[in-house]
């Protein structure tokens, strides 16, 4: 047997086109500087033996599949249900896959509740090492608009759109003058983004919603001040808003702060995008304690 092979995958932020980007709407979105790093050591049984390491070396999870009854597990442990589904969908994708077995170590360099993608850089890790196509197996397991696929691999800032022959991936430049005045904060609790997915879809789409966004996106790429970026922002939290029949955090939590909250990814959970480092003591005051500066977390170019 071979000595092991490393792959390694970036985390991801979608910073415009929450929700409207699985219907097609341009979405800005960033890889971020932490990721994802995974080991494959080939071995003789017909197994696959998982372990997982959180980003404090930590050994959180581990398990044994047998690869000749891989099949979707509706019981069990859910972790071990979402990588028995994965591997059976590779199987299926690539009847070759799967030769001999495989000892797999994934080590995160990020806290797993933080939602930056440990399930878009696993799928696009084992998709990549497997011979499969990484959109395909995204669609054949958790679902989404692929952008956080697309991240995985990308070395800086995307500009990301789903469309019926497939994803469109346009690297760009983006690095405003006033990152510096660009943060993130931790809201202290993790969404499920499938089920963010599943309450999206179960409304009517919105050609015209689609349309904004895509247009906010543009401006916010371009936008050279931070008083512009600020304007576009509010009106992207506003308009998703309004479809969704949700307040924005700037009502809810963060009412009373200067500059501009934004949700990103899933509302009501994992990160936010704010303005303006004279907000990050009265964040501290009311208990956000992880606040990052974008540039701190984010490859930007």
């Amino acid at each position: 047997m071979n000595n092991a092979q490393t792959v390694y995958k970036h985390g991801k932020l979608l910073i415009s086109g929450e929700y409207a980007v699985l219907d097609g709407a341009l979405a800005l979105a960033l890889p971020t500087i932490v990721g994802q790093r995974f080991e494959f050591s080939p071995i003789e049984q017909s197994i696959i033996f998982w372990e997982a390491i959180d980003h404090k070396g930590q050994t959180w999870f581990n398990h044994r599949f047998d690869l000749e009854q891989l099949t979707p597990n509706l019981e069990g442990d859910k972790t071990a249900r979402i990588l028995g589904d994965l591997f059976a969908a590779i199987k299926q994708l690539n009847p070759k896959a799967f030769t001999h077995g495989w000892s797999i170590k994934a080590s995160l360099e990020f806290d797993r509740n933080w939602g930056l993608g440990s399930s878009s850089t696993l799928v696009s890790a084992l998709a990549d090492f497997f011979s499969v196509d990484a959109f395909a197996l995204l669609a054949a397991s958790f679902g989404g608009s692929g952008y956080d696929i697309a991240c995985a691999d990308a070395k800086g800032p995307i500009l990301y759109r789903k469309t019926s022959s497939g994803p469109e991936v346009q690297h760009i430049t983006f690095n405003p003058s006033f990152s510096e005045e660009l943060f993130l904060v931790y809201l202290n609790q993790k969404m499920n983004s499938r089920e963010a997915i599943k309450q999206y879809t179960a409304r009517p789409k919105s050609p015209q919603l689609i349309g904004q966004i895509s247009t906010l996106t543009k401006d916010l790429v371009a936008a050279d001040r931070l008083e512009s970026f600020e304007k576009v922002l509010s009106a992207h939290e506003q308009i998703i808003g309004t479809h969704l029949d949700v307040q924005p955090i700037s009502e809810t939590l963060f009412q009373g702060c200067t500059g501009v909250f934004s949700s990103l990814g899933a509302w009501g959970g994992d990160f936010a995008l704010f303005s303006r480092k004279e907000n990050i003591p009265s964040l501290k005051e009311k208990g956000y304690s992880t606040i990052l500066g974008l540039a701190e977390l984010c490859v930007l170019s």
